[in-house]
């Protein structure tokens, strides 16, 4: 007799559905008949975390990563009759069941191979075979063999005891932007040799971007954004002895930074603004538009009748050093990010046409004409409160996001309260007698709209 696995949809949570069995009897005339039986349901349990609480071991920041089953994850039920071949069904999670339409068939007097595995760099096609998804490797998601057992008409599905013969990298960056991997001694999980392809990774919403599988000891990492090389590592013998180890997650951080310090130099030289320069254009030509300059005390250069940070000149030079030409193909596109500094200098942002975008989270002191002449500058974000502005020759805003209809104006709400500087008047969306596009306030606690939400 011939049994045919058939799947319907389940209610219940976690419940993979009835298997229904029909017996199906050959007649002398080959005629087919089909007996409706009993059900064999399928339970499928929890999706296993990674070692170590998620501990993210090589930045030192936590990552828990999935930890959970999700809407559109699928199970792959392969199945080897000795009679009818080999035969893969996909079982696919809608966020509060799992259900198939796949059937798997085998002989009744024969104890067919079975496997169950996750692993969402596969597919089922729909021959009922397995295979790489279209733009996957292996290595590019888990792979993950999962256990089953029958009693009494039930098969469980279970992953908690999954063992993992392999670590995790996460590789952190911006969000939504597209990566080349390259690898040496690497063994993706799921395979059996060392990859040889680079990989191409897109990272998600969070900026972060996976590699599953074993890296060897003196394994090397090379990540880059178009020919821009974002980091190369190697897991060397003294970090990493023998390799990355098991069921452990680590991570490699790859965000675009620019150094603002230049190494620790006080003062800049014309060739370091030029490299700087170069640098920049190098990053914006591959696509990376926003920038992180690291560095509490950037390296300053002498420009004769004012000093300011070497990166404010070197985003000045990038531009037209002042000559506006509106053909300029660096107009308005660094998204810049200063995470370190407290201050920002006189003069230092002036006639910065390259600006899209500033973010200053620490920033609580401003000099005069900062940001006079940024033409294209669409947001200005203050994530701290700014206590003391330096203004002596004119308005440090004038002329802010000229070219692009205004400039979009965020502040902590807690500069509401500050008495050494002006008010921003919401109203009118005015500050410093300078007219913006709009001002928003970002509640970080602080205010009373703030306390209500608490």
């Amino acid at each position: 007799m011939k049994n045919i696995v058939k799947v319907w949809r389940s209610s219940t949570a976690f419940l993979l559905s009835a298997f229904s069995f029909l017996i199906l009897v050959s007649c002398s005339q080959e005629e087919i008949l089909t007996q409706e039986t009993s059900a064999l349901r399928f339970v499928v349990g929890d999706f296993p975390a990674f070692g170590e609480s998620g501990l993210t071991r090589a930045i030192g920041t936590q990552d828990e990563g999935k930890t959970a089953w999700e809407n559109g994850d699928q199970i792959i039920v392969t199945l080897t009759s000795q009679k009818y071949g080999g035969q893969a069904a996909a079982l696919t999670y809608d966020g509060s069941s799992w259900s198939t339409e796949a059937s798997l068939s085998y002989l009744e007097n024969e104890t067919p191979s079975i496997s169950v595995i996750y692993a969402p760099c596969y597919e089922v096609t729909e021959e009922g075979t397995m295979q790489l998804r279209s733009g996957m490797q292996l290595g590019m998601t888990e792979y993950l063999s999962g256990n089953y057992e029958i009693e009494n008409g039930i098969m469980t599905i279970t992953f908690e005891g999954a063992i993992r013969t392999y670590s995790r990298l996460r590789i952190a960056g911006l969000a939504n932007q597209t990566l080349t991997v390259t690898t040496t001694n690497f063994t993706p999980a799921g395979a059996t040799e060392v990859a040889t392809a680079a990989y191409t990774l897109t990272t998600d919403n969070n900026g972060n971007a996976f590699l599953y599988g074993v890296f060897a000891e003196e394994a090397t990492v090379s990540v880059k954004q178009g020919e821009v090389t974002l980091k190369d590592y190697t897991f060397t013998a003294e970090k990493n002895p023998n390799g990355t180890e098991h069921n452990k997650s680590y991570a490699l951080d790859a965000t675009p930074v620019i150094d603002g310090t230049l190494g620790g130099k006080a003062t800049a030289t014309e060739d370091d603004i030029t490299a700087l320069v170069e640098q920049l254009k190098e990053y914006v030509d591959n696509g990376i538009t926003t920038i992180i300059v690291p560095g509490s005390e950037p390296t300053m250069i002498d420009m004769g009748n004012y000093t300011t940070t070497a990166i404010g000149e070197a985003i000045y030079c990038l531009s037209g050093s002042g000559a506006y030409d509106e053909n300029n193909p660096y107009n308005g596109k660094i998204d810049l990010i200063l995470s370190d500094v407290t201050e920002i200098g006189e003069w230092e942002f002036y006639y910065a046409f390259a600006l899209n975008s500033i973010t200053l989270p620490k920033v609580t002191t401003i000099g005069d004409m900062a940001f006079q002449g940024t033409l294209f500058l669409k947001t200005i974000t203050f994530e701290s409160v700014l206590t003391e502005v330096n203004q002596t020759s004119g308005d440090m805003f004038d002329q802010v996001g000229e070219k692009v209809n205004g400039c979009n104006l965020f502040i902590n709400c807690g500069q509401m309260k500050e008495n050494s500087v002006p008010t921003p008047d919401l109203t009118t969306n005015t500050w410093f007698e300078n007219e913006f596009k709009s001002i928003t306030l970002t509640h970080t606690g602080d205010c009373d709209e703030c306390k209500a939400n608490q």
